[in-house]
C-alpha cells in the first residue's frame, strides 16, 4: 500500500481524505498492524491509476489555460476573473506535478493578463501586450505537461 501511495506522490493524509479514511488508519495499514481490506486496496489502486477525484488532470489544466488565453486574446478586456483562474491553475498545475516550463509560462501568463487589466487600447504598451499574448498562446500550445 505504501508503494502505491508513494507512486502517486500522496501523503497519508491526502490518500485518507480521498478514500474516506483516517490518516492513522492508512499508517497502520502501511505498517501491517491493520488488515488491508479488499475494498480499501481497490480504492487505493483506483486513486493510483486515475488520480484524486475532482482534481483536474494536467491535460485538462492545459486546455483550460489555452481556453483562457484564447478568451483574453478575443476579448482583450480587463478581467479579474482571468487573473483568479490563472492563480488557481498555477496551484493545480503544481499539485498535479506539471512541468517547470509550464509553471514558468503560467507566471508569464499572469503577467500578460495583469498588463491587459491595467492598460487600455490607447496606451502605447497595448500593441506590445497583445503581441506578448499571441506569442504566449503559441508557446503554451507547444508544451506538454
Amino acid at each position: 500500500m505504501k508503494a502505491l501511495r508513494q507512486r502517486v506522490g500522496l501523503s497519508q493524509a491526502a490518500l485518507a481524505r480521498a478514500i474516506g479514511m483516517s490518516r492513522e488508519s492508512i499508517g497502520r495499514m502501511e505498517r501491517s498492524t491493520d488488515v488491508l481490506e479488499r475494498r480499501t486496496e481497490l480504492a487505493v489502486r483506483y486513486v493510483a491509476e486515475r488520480g484524486l477525484p475532482g482534481e483536474p488532470s494536467l491535460e485538462r489544466l492545459h486546455q483550460d489555460v489555452a481556453d483562457l488565453l484564447d478568451d483574453a486574446s478575443v476579448r482583450a478586456d480587463p478581467s479579474s476573473e482571468r487573473s483568479l483562474l490563472l492563480k488557481k491553475s498555477m496551484q493545480d498545475w503544481i499539485s498535479a506535478g506539471g512541468s517547470d516550463i509550464g509553471r514558468q509560462m503560467l507566471y508569464r501568463a499572469q503577467g500578460v493578463i495583469g498588463l491587459i487589466n491595467v492598460t487600455s487600447p490607447d496606451d502605447p504598451m497595448w500593441p506590445r501586450t497583445l503581441e506578448d499574448l499571441v506569442q504566449l498562446k503559441r508557446d503554451w500550445a507547444g508544451i506538454r505537461s
